[in-house]
């Protein structure tokens, strides 16, 4: 924890030494800056002193005691070049005057005076340019451009006309007072400035990581008088605590001085001891206790290992019941179905031999044709849905035509659509191709659904079928649409279980066995597709059957290995 706390505190007071340096580093170089701008202002003012006096005293110095004019040679340019020369004989330090334009090309300005010379005349008033530079020979120099303005005394030599000789042998300039005249430039060396500066930034960091060193120290310390000493005396306890004596109470340093002595640890001692204590009165019981529970879980694993075999029995006998069941049905569905034929054969041989005009007869036939082959629908739901839960249902793959299925459904349900004075309508889109399925259990989804659409739509009412190709997914769908009773929201989900329909006033009404829509998702299943419904009660209902277009029977068989 030591390691942490001083690891921790190093990397913030690191961070801070950072800060701290590159902050003196910025300040002391800043009042570098300062102070050689103030050195440089005070040679400027030097010299200006000195062209000052110059040109007040031109006119003594170029008249002698008679009042005659006689050039003596001598004028402000003249004074401050040698000023500035003796100046800068016999030291590093530069001092000249320039122009964009000089009279001497050796006062032509370099790089740095040119950019100088273009703030002074873009007339924003600026009058100072400084910063530092670097030499041709990579040292760095503090440089001061000062703007120099046309006086009065400036007006005899450059001055107007434009172009006339002054005294001095030079064509005047035409300027006017208060124009740049020019400019005084300063060159200062930084190497003791900056020697300086890198010295007190040295002796900053010095001192701070002292301080750092210091504090480091002190923490130290006191953290280990005051933490972890503590703390090892607690963990030794524990260590006593984990080899079998929780009774021993934790080991407090005889030799703690009250000063390093801290209300939390003391507290945190007390606690422990009150728990020592209780674990020793806890420990005492201990093994009574789990020789008990012991006892009692086993009792537990006895009487569990009982309910499961019980459980095991019980699950053996509803699969041979369930069984008992299924093979119940098959049977009696398929005894059914022979009579239900012959019944529906000779109803049929009857109608043909009774006259039209024996009205009443043929009524009555078509009752038992009716309701015959209501029953041997559900016989056939009831036998596919044996079959299906035996497992013993296998597809037969084929190429379908949806179309045919869809004409053969229409022909053998116009009959009860009539009956019921329901339109029944079909429409396949013409892209819908050739699938890969059962033409069979499509024909017995399709039957199914429209019966059950026809069965649930009130006369006068209307049943569609919809077939389409949907492209992206290589699917068909079969949409069964009607206008009939619907099925409310909390109930869409129940219809698809076996046996199940909406309520028992719908089977009084309608009657059915609830296995058509239940055979229909089986199948549906079987032939790797999906079922759904969109109904609103009493507006009608939407049955929608998603098959793939290509079906190829390993993906069958994985399906039915995967169910068994």
């Amino acid at each position: 924890m030591k390691t942490k706390i001083i690891g921790m505190l190093s990397v913030v007071l690191l961070v801070l030494l950072a800060v701290d340096i590159v902050w003196t580093y910025e300040s002391q170089k800043e009042a570098t800056e300062s102070m050689l701008l103030e050195e440089s202002k005070v040679l400027v003012k030097e010299m200006d002193a000195v062209w000052d006096f110059i040109s007040i005293n031109q006119d003594t110095i170029n008249y002698t005691l008679d009042g005659e004019y006689e050039y003596k040679g001598l004028h402000c340019a003249i004074a401050g070049k040698s000023v500035a020369a003796f100046f800068s004989k016999d030291n590093d330090y530069k001092i000249r005057f320039t122009n964009t334009e000089p009279r001497n090309r050796h006062n032509a300005p370099d790089e740095y005076e040119r950019a100088a010379l273009g703030e002074f005349a873009d007339g924003s008033g600026t009058e100072e340019y400084y910063g530092f530079d670097e030499t041709e020979d990579g040292e760095t120099v503090f440089r001061y451009v000062s703007a120099m303005k046309v006086t009065e005394h400036c007006i005899e030599c450059h001055g107007k006309p434009k172009g006339e000789i002054d005294p001095t042998g030079y064509a005047k300039e035409g300027w006017e007072t208060g124009d740049l005249a020019g400019a005084v430039s300063v060159v200062i060396p930084t190497e003791m400035p900056f020697e300086s500066m890198r010295a007190a930034v040295v002796n900053n960091v010095l001192f701070f990581l002292g301080i750092m060193l210091a504090m480091a120290a002190i923490i130290y310390v006191v953290l280990t008088r005051l933490v972890t000493n503590p703390l090892e005396s607690l963990q030794r306890s524990f260590a006593k605590m984990s080899d079998g004596s929780p009774s021993e109470p934790p080991e407090v340093p005889e030799d703690v001085n009250p000063v390093y002595s801290t209300r939390e640890i003391d507290e945190l001692f007390g606690r422990f001891d009150a728990m020592a204590t209780s674990l020793s009165s806890l420990y005492a019981n201990l093994e009574s206790e789990v020789d008990e529970r012991t006892m009692q879980l086993s009792e537990a694993n006895e009487e569990l290992e009982r309910q499961r075999a019980h459980v095991e029995e019980v699950n053996d006998k509803l699969k041979r019941e369930n069984q008992y069941k299924s093979d119940f049905l098959a049977i009696v569905s398929h005894e059914l179905r022979t009579p239900l034929t012959s019944i529906l054969a000779f109803t049929d041989l009857m109608a043909d031999n009774v006259s039209s005009e024996n009205a009443l007869v043929r009524k009555q036939l078509e009752e038992i044709d009716k309701n015959g082959r209501i029953l041997l629908e559900m016989v056939d739901n009831v036998l596919e849905t044996a079959r299906i839960q035996a497992g013993s249902e296998k597809l037969n793959l084929e190429l379908v035509d949806i179309n045919d299925v869809v004409g053969m459904v229409e022909a053998s349900s116009e009959s009860l659509a009539v009956k019921k004075s329901i339109a029944l309508s079909t429409r396949v889109a013409p892209d819908v191709p050739l699938i890969v399925s059962d033409w069979e259990k499509v024909r017995r989804i399709l039957v199914n659904l429209v019966s059950n659409a026809i069965k649930f739509t009130p006369e006068n009412g209307s049943v569609e079928v919809r077939v389409r190709y949907n492209e992206g997914e290589n699917t068909v769908v079969v949409e069964v649409i009607d206008d009939g009773i619907g099925i409310p929201a909390d109930k869409q989900d129940l219809i698809f279980e076996r046996f199940a329909q909406e309520n028992m006033s719908t089977v009084r009404r309608y009657g059915g066995s609830g296995l058509g829509l239940s055979l229909v998702k089986d199948l549906t299943d079987m032939l790797g597709g999906a079922v759904s419904v969109e109904s609103v009660l009493g507006e009608g209902s939407t049955f929608s059957v998603v098959l793939p277009a290509e079906l190829h029977a390993e993906e069958n068989d994985d399906e039915d290995n995967a169910d068994r």
